[in-house]
């Protein structure tokens, strides 16, 4: 929440249509007039498409008023328009001053994997005792770190964030906006998402280490010590190293794990020689560590270990991350948010273990580069041996169909989308199946799942 005023002086805008009443509050920042809440203030920012050509969309959908370079086209006669130099640059400033206004701790969480979910469970252990800004949204990059700083509000006590990386040099510019005291690194797998757009795993590790380099002596670093690349990382940060997971010289531990199947796990947590247990409503033994993360961050803070924990059963699945969704006929295991070769397998070996009729429906993993006919072909090799019918969604994904195929597996389908593979499905499922779906995100597998747990599915 954020006023005119304190948008024009950090923008140095200027008012040059509707009302220039600089206490008029906006909810927050928005980039797609399609989702923009009402009551926000629209960026017109230039990518792929000129946000100019829809700040009349978002202004009649609710928006309180759109930041511009130039006036458009079809924009409402009394609608507030503020003229900036470049509107990105104006949406840093304004973020940055808002964050001047709130000097609030702030979390850091990057790695290549399981981010959403370590900012979900650690916006739950830290509920215990603070009001926390949390966006729904993986809003992790130059603009949506700054959205989310911008629904910043007095009430907030702290926010936990996603930090993104994509070339060298991001992570500490988004560090230098957001400035975080405690930061987490989750996990960098041999064979990591976006591999395509970098020039070796090392370099994604040096990109992931801007954030701990960024954290003040007396903030908190949380790094994965069952990761030999996140816990080799440590002498590049000032601040205070705290080494969580399930190996022995580990000082936030966790042991005794018991997965439940579809309905979570529980373990023992142990540090600086109190315990407790945890349980965590998401289904998958990779959660572990993320579980883990989480309750490391609550302590940093000052939650004691035991509340930490217990909160952690507070938390609710983000949407088309590893969420447990039970149709009439059909339960769904929707993971279909985007898939990297870590969390593919992940899946399956959570798939493995279910009872009944398994069914994997697997998609393209984009942008892994060199990597991808041999990241294809072990995920079809693990599907064979962890699904009854493989179906694979797009044209990489062909390549795990022939691979669960030469594993020995015959009840294998390659398909061209995901309406395909829903007109499949509809022929092949039966009722009680287990349904995994996952694939990259540009194949927008999350409407396949949707449409697995209505009505008219087996």
């Amino acid at each position: 929440m954020f006023t005119l005023e304190r948008l024009l002086q950090a923008t140095g805008g200027r008012v040059v249509r509707g009302r220039s009443d600089g206490q008029t509050t906006f909810s927050g920042g928005a980039f797609d007039s399609r989702i923009a809440a009402r009551g926000s203030l629209f960026f017109a920012l230039r990518d792929q498409r000129d946000g100019h050509d829809f700040a009349g969309d978002a202004i009649v959908g609710g928006c309180r008023g759109a930041v511009i370079e130039r006036i458009p086209a079809g924009i409402p006669d009394d609608a507030l328009l503020i003229e900036v130099a470049d509107v990105r640059h104006a949406l840093r400033r304004v973020a940055e001053a808002q964050r001047d206004a709130y000097p609030i701790p702030v979390v850091g969480i990057t790695g290549n994997a399981g981010k959403t979910n370590t900012k979900q469970a650690t916006a739950a252990t830290l509920g215990a005792r603070f009001r926390v800004l949390s966006p729904a949204a993986s809003y992790n990059n130059e603009i949506g770190v700054p959205l989310t700083l911008l629904l910043l509000e007095p009430t907030h006590e702290v926010a936990v964030l996603e930090l993104g990386f994509y070339v060298p040099g991001e992570i500490a510019d988004l560090c230098r906006l957001a400035r975080p005291s405690v930061g987490v690194i989750t996990t960098i797998p041999d064979r990591p998402v976006h591999f395509s757009r970098t020039p070796s795993v090392d370099a994604i590790a040096r990109g992931k280490a801007e954030l701990i380099e960024s954290l003040p002596p007396d903030g908190t670093a949380l790094l994965n010590a069952d990761d030999a690349r996140v816990r080799g990382l440590a002498p590049l940060t000032r601040a205070r190293v705290v080494l969580f997971g399930e190996s022995a010289d580990a000082a936030l531990r966790a042991s005794d794990v018991d997965t439940r199947g579809l309905d979570g796990l529980s373990f023992t947590v142990t540090y600086e020689g109190a315990s407790a247990v945890a349980w965590l409503p998401l289904p998958g033994r990779h959660l572990v560590s993320v579980s883990l993360a989480a309750i490391g961050v609550a302590i940093a803070l000052g939650v004691p270990l035991d509340e930490a924990a217990l909160s952690l059963g507070t938390l609710e699945p983000p949407a088309h991350r590893m969420s447990v969704r039970r149709g009439a006929a059909v339960t769904v295991i929707d993971d279909s948010y985007n898939a990297s070769p870590a969390a593919v397998h992940a899946a399956l070996t959570l798939l493995r273990d279910v009872r009944g009729r398994r069914v994997a429906v697997l998609g393209d993993m984009r942008e892994l580069g060199t990597l991808s006919a041999d990241a294809h072909e072990d995920v079809g090799r693990d599907a064979a041996a962890s699904a009854d019918l493989v179906i694979g969604v797009g044209e990489l994904a062909a390549t795990i169909v022939s691979a669960a195929r030469a594993a020995g597996h015959r009840a294998t389908h390659a398909v061209a989308d995901g309406a395909e593979a829903l007109v499949l499905l509809r022929r092949e499922l039966r009722d009680g199946d287990t349904v995994l779906v996952k694939g990259s995100r540009a194949l927008a597998l999350d409407q396949l799942a949707d449409a697995l747990v209505g009505p008219n599915v087996a």
